[in-house]
């Protein structure tokens, strides 16, 4: 059971999704909650407040649980960079179906990450905490290379560092041919750029 706040932060976003999130209105999320506006106002002040919780609870959030499945496991460096590949836009590798929404929920996987752009660009007041998603990203891209390079599983005279801001550029890389070039298949994006990393740090 989705408790309230998690219910109007949703219908919120998939309201974003269809029609922009300045085009939003706090009627228009209490209706399609189902929630009092008493109660909408309980959880956030204003419009501004619940996107930002949107942000958190999506981006940040959503890093956070991925990572500790990704600690967690006891695959290698390349099987873990490939998990990581299916779990930025939001799916389970092994099962390649999506679990952040409600199962009647319909949304359209690249419109998720073009409305995260516009947000960006949109809402000064957000970008702090896409900052930090980077920042935490990067460390976490980090930590894996030093893991990977300790259990001697990439060739000699690959810097950690550097293998580090290798992947997250192409992390960053393929979500934008993943939201910008739809004629692209997702197994096509992943196994392409994970043929290369494999070729480059291969023993």
């Amino acid at each position: 059971m989705k408790d309230k706040k998690e219910i109007i932060t949703e219908v919120a976003f998939l309201l974003a999704l269809k029609k922009g999130f300045n085009n939003v209105s706090m009627k228009e999320i209490q209706k399609a909650s189902g929630v009092s506006a008493g109660t909408i106002y309980y959880y956030f002040k204003d419009k501004d407040e619940i996107l930002l919780h949107m942000v958190n609870f999506y981006l940040l959030d959503n890093f956070h649980q991925y990572r500790e499945v990704i600690r967690n496991s006891n695959e290698s460096f390349i099987e873990k960079i490939e998990d990581i590949f299916y779990y930025l836009i939001g799916f389970n590798k092994k099962e390649f179906k999506s679990s952040q929404f409600s199962s009647d929920s319909k949304m359209d996987d690249r419109e998720y990450f073009g409305l995260f752009s516009s947000i960006f660009h949109q809402y000064p007041e957000s970008r702090p905490l896409f900052y930090k998603l980077h920042e935490e990203s990067f460390a976490f891209y980090l930590e894996l290379a030093e893991e990977a390079v300790e259990n001697n599983e990439i060739k000699e005279g690959i810097d950690a560092r550097s293998l580090a801001i290798f992947i997250h550029t192409v992390f960053k890389g393929y979500l934008d041919l993943f939201v910008f070039k739809p004629d692209l298949s997702v197994e096509d994006l992943v196994n392409s750029n994970l043929k290369i990393i494999e070729e480059m740090i291969k023993k």
